[in-house]
């Protein structure tokens, strides 16, 4: 599961790593966060109808064309990548480009705990802390008083690395470089393509260190959530 991640970058960093969030309004805060959250605003990059690349703001927990109401979005802020192709929500995005995106982070958070008992969260980043990309399915919902349409995502998981592991049973599935992350975006991508790019990041990439206990708590943000507490000592 992936229930918080990160985007500490400065916007122009953002930019030059992925060129369409240029296109963003200015006075939206989706960059420089330490806790994003479920049914929280957030950047993504897609390319509708096969047209050019698009980032859109949308909201994180996926909210099916068919749904009656958006409130079960938060129970679909993940995605397995084994059952894509199974449940009703998702089979119809990952094969077409048109139910792709990508999300942009530079690290995520994962607890390590028993249920029940006190979990220390750690923070994952990639290649020294650079943005990357987590592999997200995207869907539109038409309010049944014609509001707005409203745009949401879904980050997908795959199986751990080995340094995920010892932490969770489940990692984001980060897309392994900008090739990767151009053929999740391509029109004939198909499903079973798709599929095949949502593979463990290799672990000899990625970094792990503690985290603040208050990122457990979405209101809370910060650099201070990137720094354990200490201990104290008797």
């Amino acid at each position: 599961m992936c229930g918080r991640y990160t985007l500490t970058v400065s916007r122009p960093e953002l930019e030059r790593a992925f060129a369409p969030i240029a296109a963003l309004p200015t006075d939206r805060i989706f960059a420089e966060r330490f806790n994003v959250a479920p049914t929280q605003e957030v950047a993504t990059v897609s390319r509708p109808r096969g047209g050019e690349l698009k980032a859109e703001l949308m909201r994180w927990g996926l909210v099916p064309h068919w749904a009656t109401d958006p409130d079960g979005a938060v129970k679909m802020i993940n995605a397995r990548c084994e059952t894509l192709r199974e449940r009703p929500a998702y089979r119809n995005l990952i094969g077409s480009s048109n139910g792709r995106c990508l999300i942009p982070a530079d690290g995520f958070y994962e607890w390590e705990g028993t249920k029940g008992g006190p979990k220390q969260p750690w923070r994952f980043t990639v290649d020294g802390g650079r943005p990357f990309a987590f592999a997200g399915l995207c869907a539109t919902w038409q309010p049944p008083d014609d509001a707005p349409l409203l745009r949401s995502c879904t980050v997908i998981t795959t199986e751990p690395n080995s340094l995920v592991s010892p932490i969770h049973d489940r990692m984001p599935a980060i897309l392994a470089d900008e090739d990767a992350q151009a053929r999740w975006l391509e029109p004939d991508c198909e499903a079973d393509e798709a599929c095949s790019l949502l593979k463990p990041l290799q672990s000899e990439r990625m970094t792990a260190e503690k985290a603040a206990k208050a990122v457990g708590k979405p209101s809370n943000e910060g650099p201070s959530l990137l720094v354990p507490e200490q201990q104290e000592l008797f």
